[in-house]
């Protein structure tokens, strides 16, 4: 295993390959410098570099740097051989970025250390203890310094981004939020020739990158105290047996914490086809009625208490054991207002997936330590409506599985469909009578996946329109749609993005009346609701609360 070293610079100094190669321990390591006095942008630069280098791992540094570690190089390797994980290491960077987009506000969240050096003066520059052959998770890194595992970069650098500002930033921060975990080592010293500035270029890339990143912003992580535990997770839902919007976003949040090492059990009141997928995991499931560590009393039983024996009624719900979890994650009123009572002493982070139906109307609790909201208007909603508190707030978006979801061609057919996924009833009726008629009118054919529980399809005749039962499976009917059709932001809508099909966005207000109706292109930051993205951003809300 070998490494890369790829750098910009006016005039290619022949010393400073010297100086690379001899301190870094490595016999063939691969220098590749750019002449550039201006003509490229650094991203382009790089990606360049990324083509052109025959090394899994590359190093990009800036020209004005010293290594004062010896066999900085080996360290380096050995960094991206013991932890697997990481895509991306840098020798400075942070947990959090402000929505202004200086992500050294909060020198707190900074981790890392540079020396410094000009005009004849030498200081440190420390952002973090000494974590020895460790490496400190952040959300970016420094530009002056850091290397790439070429293999599970998800995002190259990006050319938008124009001159030699914010390029570091953008580029790990993309990746960051793509999934690929970004970290910072402190065994190995750089010395920068300079103090750093900002410019009138630095801060229009700033500008940029605040607009681009807004829904995101202000992100931060936290240091999981224990790492090495794994995390014992009880998540509440009303119901797991069909193919909701909600069911789903609890069955891809509970396998993405499992595939993380934690230990999930859901409860809920209904099971089914959800729960055996769940369980097909190694997921534990339980019922509402007896959760864990509790059990209905059959009348009989005698149970020790404080107080002395005692017989609890038939039917009425008793401890039976103690069941302690690290954390509840609870959805649905109900659920949240039953699990509450049974658990009051765990700490609590509810979803709320919609602003429009009363069964997902936020719990005012003080034990509920987070709101995740799946949408910004959701988040706007329970401020104004239920004076939660802004920063007791996150958004965060459905999780959906990319290899599931991904861009597939579209079907060859003489007429173009409209896919319309979600379940019948008095809300999405109104949006498929629209739908009829604008896919009659445009000579297409509409299709339209989901429960039954209102029957005015059964009175439609129409022969361009087609029902099929809810599945599993609804990738293949995306296949064979051209445009895809939903309320709100709904799991249809972005499942057809990911998928590389636009579709139509019914906005329903809160009495479930329909207020907009608009046609969206796929966005280009698709990525971000990508599974591994956002049970990531969940993770950090878990251990912001911890």
């Amino acid at each position: 295993m070998s490494l890369s070293v790829v750098f910009s610079t006016k005039k290619i100094d022949l010393d400073f390959v010297e100086v690379i190669k001899a301190t870094s321990g490595i016999h063939n390591i691969e220098v590749l410098p750019y002449e550039n006095p201006g003509k490229y942008s650094l991203t382009e630069v790089y990606n360049m570099g990324v083509k052109k280098a025959k090394n899994d791992i590359i190093v990009f540094c800036h020209d004005d740097i010293k290594f004062d570690t010896k066999n900085w190089g080996r360290k380096l390797l050995n960094h991206f051989k013991r932890h697997v994980e990481f895509g991306i290491i840098g020798v400075a960077g942070s947990r959090y970025m402000p929505s202004s987009g200086k992500w050294w506000e909060d020198f707190s969240k900074m981790h890392g250390a540079v020396y410094h050096e000009h005009e004849g003066k030498r200081w440190l520059s420390r952002y973090s203890k000494d974590i020895g052959n460790k490496l400190d998770e952040v959300i970016l890194v420094d530009g002056l310094f850091f290397a790439i595992h070429k293999d599970k970069i998800l995002k190259p650098f990006n050319e938008e981004v124009d001159g030699f500002h914010f390029y570091d930033v953008d580029f790990s921060f993309s990746n960051h939020l793509a999934g690929v975990k970004v970290g910072v080592c402190t065994d190995i010293k750089i010395t920068h020739l300079s103090i750093g500035m900002t410019n009138d270029e630095w801060e229009k890339n700033r500008i940029i990158f605040s607009e681009k990143y807004k829904d995101f912003l202000p992100l931060k992580i936290n240091r999981i105290i224990r790492k090495k535990e794994k995390l014992n997770i009880l998540i509440g839902c009303l119901n797991f047996n069909d193919y909701t919007g909600s069911e789903l976003h609890v069955y891809e949040l509970a396998k993405g914490l499992k595939k993380l090492g934690h230990n999930i059990t859901i409860c809920s009141n209904v099971g089914g086809d959800m729960e055996r997928k769940a369980k097909s995991l190694g997921i534990k499931t339980f019922s509402l009625q007896e959760p864990p560590g509790f059990k209905t009393s059959d009348g009989k039983t005698k149970i020790n208490t404080p107080q002395g024996v005692h017989t609890p009624a038939k039917g009425q719900l008793y401890q039976e054991s103690l069941v302690k979890f690290d954390l509840l994650h609870l959805h649905h009123k109900p659920v949240i207002e039953h699990i509450l009572r049974l658990y009051p002493t765990t700490p609590t982070v509810c979803t709320v997936h919609s602003e429009v139906i009363d069964l997902e109307h936020p719990v005012i609790d003080s034990r509920i330590k987070k709101y995740i909201c799946i949408r910004p208007e959701i988040q706007k909603f329970i401020n104004t409506s239920f004076d939660v508190d802004i920063d007791k707030t996150n958004v965060i978006y459905n999780p959906f599985d990319s290899g599931r979801f991904k861009p597939y061609p579209k079907p060859k057919v003489d007429k173009e469909r409209v896919l319309f996924v979600g379940t019948i009833d008095y809300l999405r009726q109104q949006a498929i009578e629209d739908l009829i008629e604008k896919t009659k009118l445009a000579n297409q054919e509409l299709w339209i996946v989901g429960k039954k529980r209102v029957d005015f399809l059964d009175n439609i005749n129409d022969e361009h329109v087609k029902y099929f039962d809810p599945t599993w499976d609804v990738e293949s009917y995306i296949k064979q749609c051209h445009y895809t059709a939903g309320i709100l932001l709904g799991r249809t809508t972005i499942e057809g993005w990911l998928c590389n099909r636009p579709g139509w966005i019914y906005d329903v207000n809160s009495s479930g009346l329909i207020n907009d109706i608009t046609f969206n292109e796929v966005p280009k930051d698709i990525d971000k609701f990508h599974s591994t993205n956002i049970i990531n951003q969940i993770m950090s809300t878990y251990e912001e609360i911890l």
